[in-house]
């Protein structure tokens, strides 16, 4: 099991919320725009969207969305979208909101 973890700096780093991923994540970006943080889980396939709100401690899952194995280096663009690279097929994936 892989895991996002929301830690509390004003504390020593101490752990106050987390959530599954799935294997592979290489990185993550933000969309300050939408409040939503993007984690490309590459081997699992799947882009996982959380919503961080007023309390970061309380991580909320939105979406775990299909994507391709191998897909990775998640970028949030304008309006909740986000882009990712398809390094297998040659691609650059977008996901929309719903």
């Amino acid at each position: 099991m892989f895991l996002m973890e929301s830690l509390d700096l004003a504390h020593g780093g101490k752990v106050v919320g987390r959530l599954s991923t799935g294997g592979g994540v290489d990185n993550i970006d933000y969309s300050e725009e939408v409040g939503l943080l993007y984690a490309a889980a590459s081997d699992a396939a799947v882009l996982v969207v959380v919503k961080v709100g007023n309390d970061p401690a309380k991580p909320e899952m939105v979406a775990t969305v299909p994507t391709v194995k191998g897909a990775r280096s998640v970028i949030a663009g304008a309006n909740g979208r986000a882009y990712l690279i398809d390094p297998y097929g040659g691609a650059i994936l977008k996901v929309e909101p719903k």
